[in-house]
């Protein structure tokens, strides 16, 4: 996607977070945790679990494609969620609980416009449609649609439909992606979209593993995991240090607001298509804040092909949670996913902390003496005691992330590893 769409793509995105003057007011209605029906409560709706595929096309010419997730359940036939492909293009759609079908659409005529009429496929494909079934975090994964002109004389879309391109978000990512650190995506403006509205930012670039540069089996991977509101851009400083010559640099991306299990089983996911198409032997993971919760819940609670995460390592974590996100579940109309699990009565949080890390790991905690985010948090027993060393700092929780002696200790812990 070229600088010209990104920016069109952060307007978006800035608007539908910032639009009312506070961002926490303006959590979008696909991200509420309150439906009304006729002006009364109906039930709890929000997006919390991920449909991941591909769109497979026989045909010659290459046409954008539509994907449609068209919903089974409910009182009304709005469309649940919407994005544009290339022709051959992986995806993610970010969906609420309940039953869907899968349509394709392609524009065959290049007319910038998708009608009920231009269906080149559906999940299911040639007998019926292929219900999918969703629930709370669910990740459905393999999902493969076969797409031609053919079948748009075949079948037809359920409903009349007529969507302009321009009211729809392009998906162009894949996991192993080359980008540049300074790439428009990883913006801090659309990492905080990432945190306040989801599902813009998970219509636009999922939640992926990105490279700075082409696979090379002669160097070892460190993965970095940003933590609340945070991108690939928060690990700048930790990028232009580290020894490109025995290492590479991966990051993953992903919007803050999701539940962070559902993040979590994201993260393996795409480590593992990474690990079945390189087959690397060992890769170290670098967590910042949040994104410490989120790993924890990876290596404790996936099994891992070969042990290849050998080194693992937490800057600022607030393991105990926040009494503000308890507080927030008395107020649903306004509690993001992200800030169900991050209570101190979080059972995401119990079960994360309770369950052991593998031996076969390598674990340091890094705390900044000075942070007052995760003051008192970052030090919990249940992961301090586990650690194989812990390192305290004279720096806050963000600057953790810049500071000299941080990355000094985390050099030398990334050389008498994998010495």
């Amino acid at each position: 996607m070229n600088r010209a769409k990104y920016k069109i793509l952060f307007l978006c995105l800035f608007t539908a977070t910032f639009i009312s003057g506070c961002r926490y007011l303006s959590i979008t209605p696909e991200d509420d945790t309150v439906a009304l029906s006729k002006g009364k409560e109906r039930m709890l709706v929000y997006n919390c679990a991920v449909v991941k595929g591909r769109v497979v096309s026989s045909d010659v010419v290459k046409n954008p494609t539509l994907l449609v997730a068209y919903p089974l359940t409910g009182d009304d036939s709005s469309l649940s969620d919407y994005v544009v492909l290339n022709s051959t293009s992986p995806f993610m759609l970010y969906l609420s609980e309940g039953r869907y079908h899968l349509y394709a659409i392609t524009d065959f005529n290049n007319d910038g416009v998708y009608t009920e009429k231009e269906v080149s496929g559906y999940f299911g494909f040639p007998s019926a449609p292929r219900e999918i079934s969703l629930r709370k975090e669910d990740l459905v994964k393999g999902i493969v649609i076969n797409t031609s002109r053919e079948n748009s004389k075949k079948i037809s879309f359920p409903q009349p439909l007529n969507i302009d391109e321009r009211q729809a978000i392009s998906q162009l990512t894949y996991s192993g992606q080359v980008t540049k650190i300074y790439d428009e995506r990883f913006s801090l403006e659309n990492a905080s979209a990432g945190w306040w509205n989801p599902s813009v930012f998970m219509r636009a670039f999922g939640a992926r593993i990105y490279f700075t540069q082409e696979y090379d089996p002669e160097k070892i991977p460190v993965l970095f995991v940003h933590g609340a509101e945070g991108s690939p851009q928060n690990w700048v400083y930790f990028f232009m240090r580290l020894d490109h010559r025995r290492y590479q640099p991966w990051f993953f991306y992903y919007p803050s607001g999701i539940h962070l299990s559902l993040a979590s089983h994201l993260l393996y996911d795409e480590l593992m298509e990474l690990h079945a198409q390189y087959g690397f032997k060992k890769m170290c993971i670098v967590a910042h804040s949040i994104g410490g919760l989120v790993t924890r819940s990876l290596l404790t609670r996936y099994k891992f092909k070969d042990n290849f995460v050998k080194v693992y390592v937490t800057l600022a974590t607030p393991w105990s949670g926040f009494e503000m996100a308890d507080v927030s579940q008395r107020r649903k109309h306004k509690s993001l996913p992200s800030w169900m699990d991050i209570g101190t009565q979080s059972v995401f949080i119990r079960r994360t902390l309770n369950a052991k890390l593998p031996g076969t790991i390598s674990y340091y905690l890094f705390y900044g003496k000075e942070d007052d985010v995760s003051a008192g948090r970052a030090l919990d027993d249940r992961v301090l005691l586990r650690a194989k060393d812990n390192f305290g700092f004279d720096c806050n929780h963000d600057t953790i992330l810049s500071d000299r002696l941080v990355f000094r200790k985390f050099s030398e812990i990334l050389e008498k590893e994998f010495q």
